[in-house]
């Protein structure tokens, strides 16, 4: 039989989690929270637990009542004495309609999170998205990876994303609030058969909920030890440089390790597709997923990956904290005029880039403040001076895409 989730039971858990920041208002632990009756139960669940906390709640703005249904979450959240922010989401392009929310929920939660002090940021993945997530997986043939479906802790840009309810029912959830005679809302979009988690929320039978555990408890398994075969791997073969390029030596080049390290360094969502790796790896050299593979020359046996040129993002201002290319962070506060983050490019021509010891093609794509035409900071990176022609400007490499420990499940 379900019962609610107890205050000492939630408390263990977040246990596990630990440790944590001081309870005090400079470190609030971050909460995204919908205003359906998970994302309540968790708020409700981690005030019970901490004193300071802080609930994001974002309007997607997808559907006319959302904003009136954002304020009344912000309402209820401060009935439950919860500090609430809203969250509305600027206009995106049309087409990929979920992909795109989520990439722009994800980025509005980790700058609030930021510009809040926290750390932490739970989300309300419970038992249920983990059955239904595995299952997607196991109807696609996925591997170890894709089965082993969310983790209760992945790193997110600045932020880390920690998953307390993925051992709890809905059920239990819900019964939590009703004790507490709390209300929730209910997404219209969560009823509708039109979306594959829908379907398989309504259909999956308990059977099917036993088995995709099982599967996931057995992908776990598999999953650590392909990761720690291939740890051992890249840190025989490969080397990364904080100019955001990585040497591989002959004897670490397959398939496997070719296809995390161009995920790594283009720091895309997924990785690149099997055959097109497999069609590199046979050639030897190539660009594939906004990145080039050639091979290593003076650098070592072996073979070098560094950014593609013509793949690289648009200018972005220079303001602190602004990215460029998914990939780099400017850590300086924010500088006068007009000036943009954009590649060196031809501005290397006055370098020596091979007392440097930087691939000519890394070089070109690192990035560098511009000003009227001319490079007025080059990035700071240890080990190397630039000259003195200009300042130097602290960059950090942005992309949470690790080579090992990579995590899937994006939702």
């Amino acid at each position: 039989m379900d019962y609610p989730v107890g205050e000492q039971e939630f408390a263990d858990r977040m246990a596990g989690f630990g440790p944590w920041p001081p309870d005090i208002d400079d470190a609030p632990v971050g909460l995204a929270v919908s205003g359906g009756a998970d994302s309540m139960a968790l708020a409700f669940l981690t005030r019970r637990w901490r004193r300071n906390v802080v609930a994001f709640v974002v309007d997607h703005a997808l559907r006319p009542e959302s904003a009136a249904e954002a304020h009344l979450t912000v309402r209820r959240l401060a009935g439950m004495n919860v500090k609430a922010r809203l969250l509305t989401l600027a206009p995106f392009p049309k087409g990929r309609t979920q992909e795109r929310a989520r990439q722009a929920r994800f980025d509005a939660l980790e700058a609030a999170c930021v510009s809040e002090g926290c750390l932490d940021l739970l989300v309300a993945h419970h038992a249920g998205d983990q059955d239904e997530t595995v299952w997607m997986r196991h109807l696609r043939a996925s591997g170890p990876l894709g089965l082993s479906g969310i983790q209760p802790v992945s790193v997110r840009g600045r932020i880390r994303l920690v998953r307390p309810l993925l051992t709890f029912p809905t059920a239990r959830l819900r019964l939590t609030l009703q004790e507490a005679n709390l209300p929730w809302i209910e997404d219209p979009s969560n009823a509708n058969r039109r979306f594959e988690r829908v379907r398989l929320r309504q259909d999956l039978t308990p059977e099917q909920r036993q088995e995709a555990s099982a599967l996931q408890r057995v992908a776990l398994q598999e999953r650590q030890r392909l990761e720690t075969q291939r740890a051992r791997r890249l840190g025989r073969h490969a080397i990364w440089y904080p100019q955001g390029w990585v040497f591989l030596g002959q004897g670490g080049v397959d398939e496997e390790s070719l296809s995390v390290l161009i995920r790594l360094l283009s720091g895309s969502v997924y990785r690149p597709a099997r055959a097109a790796v497999q069609t590199l790896l046979a050639r030897g050299f190539g660009t594939l997923s906004g990145v080039q593979v050639r091979s290593a020359g003076r650098f070592g046996d072996g073979i070098i990956l560094v950014r593609e040129e013509r793949a690289l993002g648009p200018s972005v201002p220079a303001k602190i904290g602004a990215v460029w290319d998914d990939r780099w962070r400017l850590m300086v506060p924010d500088l006068p005029g007009e000036s943009l983050i954009g590649p060196l490019g031809d501005a290397v021509h006055a370098l020596d880039l091979r007392r440097l010891g930087v691939p000519y093609e890394a070089a070109r794509c690192l990035p560098g403040v511009w000003h009227e035409g001319r490079v007025v900071f080059w990035p700071r990176l240890e080990g190397i001076t630039w000259g003195e022609s200009a300042g130097e400007a602290d960059f950090v490499w942005l992309s949470d895409v690790p080579a090992t420990g990579e995590n899937h499940f994006t939702t």
